[in-house]
């Protein structure tokens, strides 16, 4: 009887320890998952400003480049060697080589000057290709008609310089045409800007 008095205590000793052992055991767990979500939260928390960052930095890059318009060139830079195949053309002439036509026409004449007319993204009027047509048709020499489609429903280039038209304006066209090459003294020719400088590089 003495001796189960005597160990009782020692075994309530050994429970409380135990208990406190466990308690102990069990509160590091709790404050590892407490870490661990906290970590978790932080990662996450990163990764959704980065995210948040790249996200506002990619619509405000993308608005920048919708906002800036697609025009021919206005130079003979990075011209290729090729002409294309006649003055009135139903086709696309390719960038470089209205480049090319921006130095020389048919790659040995005077500067050219190029007009092009988009009506697949404007509406234009039944007779407005015949009225370009009838137009360049009086200048063989260095002008050239051709179907575009770029952000004008018709647009106008030589070298360095470029108009654009929102209807057919004969009057507008021939000034920015200007005298026929065979009419001009040598001197008085205009000279092709290589180093003119395009507001948007289209290279095809």
């Amino acid at each position: 009887m003495d001796n189960e008095t005597n160990n009782k205590p020692i075994s309530e000793a050994k429970a409380r320890y135990e208990k406190q052992k466990q308690e102990k055991i069990a509160a590091k767990k709790r404050s590892a998952t407490v870490k661990e979500v906290t970590k978790k939260s932080k990662t996450v928390l990163v990764v959704g400003i980065i995210v948040a960052v790249l996200a506002v930095g990619g619509y405000f890059a993308l608005q920048k480049l919708q906002s800036i318009p697609f025009l021919p060139p206005i130079s003979a830079q990075n011209h290729s060697e090729t002409s294309p195949v006649a003055h009135i053309l139903d086709t696309r002439i390719p960038d470089r080589e209205q480049r090319h036509m921006m130095e020389h026409a048919d790659g040995d004449g005077f500067p050219g000057i190029i007009i092009q007319y988009n009506c697949d993204a404007y509406a234009c009027e039944d007779d407005l290709v015949s009225q370009l047509t009838q137009l360049v048709e009086e200048y063989p020499d260095n002008v050239y008609l051709a179907p575009n489609r770029y952000d004008g429903k018709i647009i106008l280039t030589k070298a360095g310089r470029r108009e654009i038209l929102d209807q057919f304006d004969e009057v507008a066209i021939r000034e920015f045409i200007g005298p026929k090459p065979d009419t001009l003294e040598v001197s008085e020719m205009p000279a092709a800007m290589d180093t003119a400088t395009d507001s948007a590089e289209n290279i095809e």
